[in-house]
């Protein structure tokens, strides 16, 4: 997966962002992941992406995922404290590695497991951003 690091956290809540076409047993499709601080400083995890398919055993995330990404980019986000026993993430700040943990019933406990390149600066973009809204010709 191709992944960048913000070289500017307080101004960008993303720690990390990696995507690109995935195809496992596990996961598979256009899938981005990044892990985010919301602005009490609480890190969540974003698991965006299009035609996902998830082959977890956990028939509602399968679903779930399938459905959110089947005709468009859409992202799921979850915060670790919220979250039950049948899906947990862990991020290792000092080793940069990000576990994705789905625990079903009745099969056996799936993992994903991410290890990001050491973090470098990422080059800065400076300039104006203009768009426009309405009926175009």
């Amino acid at each position: 997966m191709n992944c960048w690091w913000s070289s500017q956290e307080l101004l960008v809540p993303t720690i990390f962002f990696c995507a690109d076409a995935v195809e496992s047993e596990l996961i598979s499709g256009y899938i981005s992941l990044a892990i985010e601080e919301d602005w009490s400083g609480e890190q969540f995890l974003s698991l965006c992406g299009r035609g996902i398919i998830l082959n977890s055993g956990h028939m509602l995330h399968d679903t779930l995922i399938e459905s959110m990404t089947e005709h468009a980019y859409n992202c799921i986000n979850s915060y670790e404290r919220r979250l039950g026993d049948d899906f947990d993430w862990l991020w290792e700040d000092q080793t940069a590695m990000l576990q994705i943990i789905w625990r079903p019933e009745d099969s056996l406990h799936q993992a994903l497991t991410l290890f990001v390149e050491k973090k470098v600066d990422s080059p800065h973009v400076l300039g104006s951003v203009y768009y426009k809204t309405g009926f175009f010709d």
